[in-house]
């Protein structure tokens, strides 16, 4: 039940929000109310962006390594 209420409040929220940045305009006439809504347009563009590249290559460097001398033999 909380959560119906809250997304009721969100539903509500988002439409205030929409309504005060100009998303969407009310406007009220003599024969009721008239919604007028901006228009979306969805897709994609080709544009240049800087985009950063990672390159593989192979190089010899020094690392940590751990060894164990076993002097002794496994005697059981």
């Amino acid at each position: 039940m909380r959560t119906i209420l809250l997304l009721i409040a969100l539903l509500i929220v988002i439409g205030i929000a929409l309504v005060y940045f100009g998303g969407i305009n009310l406007r009220q006439n003599g024969n009721g109310v008239t919604v007028e809504t901006k228009d979306v347009q969805v897709g994609t563009e080709t544009r240049n962006v800087q985009v950063p590249v990672v390159k593989m290559e192979t190089r010899q460097v020094e690392v940590p390594s751990v060894g164990v001398a076993n002097s002794q033999a496994n005697a059981q």
